[in-house]
């Protein structure tokens, strides 16, 4: 009985310093991750995003004219007062197209990989819906949402919590298609 008592002691005590060592262990990766973000937690926040911002991408299946609405949406955030520095070159491994898609959406962001080590994304624009919602202004909805879109690649969420007037409302893109104030603070904020 005595030995069996002392055993489940030592068992206890191996059970609890192994759970003591995978606590501090999830602590630590949790602390890492957060410091490694260098950025609070914050709605307006989107993860997703890359590690800089200044990124290159390529555009890919589309005519000259999607291109240039790309291109426009690079030039505004670039002029815009954030500091960034977004280009196009083909040999880039995060891309960027235009289609008919059967979906809802106007544009859809998709990120890869681990920020900070192999992060790439993929912007798609829906030309379908785009056209639909947008009447005789096609071109200048098709450039915001480019904005809109490289938003994400800044690691800006959709919809933030404000008031103010910013690119990432997606209520807005009928009248928002420049970086606001909003969004380059939070640029900023973040990088």
């Amino acid at each position: 009985m005595r030995k069996s008592v002392l055993e489940s002691g030592i068992n206890c005590r191996r059970s609890a310093r192994a759970a003591g060592w995978r606590l501090g262990a999830l602590l630590l990766t949790v602390s890492l991750v957060v410091a490694g973000t260098g950025v609070a937690a914050q709605a307006d926040y989107y993860s997703g995003g890359m590690p800089t911002r200044s990124f290159n991408y390529r555009t890919e299946g589309i005519n000259d004219t999607w291109v240039g609405f790309y291109r426009d949406g690079n030039n505004r955030w670039n002029t815009s007062g954030a500091r960034t520095s977004i280009g196009l070159n083909s040999g880039a491994a995060a891309w960027a197209t235009a289609g008919n898609y059967s979906a809802a959406w106007w544009g859809l962001y998709t990120p890869y990989g681990i920020r900070g080590i192999n992060r790439t994304f993929r912007i798609q624009q829906n030309a379908r819906t785009l056209a639909r919602d947008a009447g005789s202004n096609l071109a200048e909805w098709c450039r915001g949402n480019s904005v809109h879109e490289l938003g994400h690649a800044l690691s800006l969420a959709d919809n933030p919590n404000t008031s103010r007037v910013t690119v990432m409302d997606q209520g807005v893109l009928a009248s928002v298609r420049f970086p606001m104030a909003y969004d380059i603070e939070e640029v900023e904020r973040i990088y």
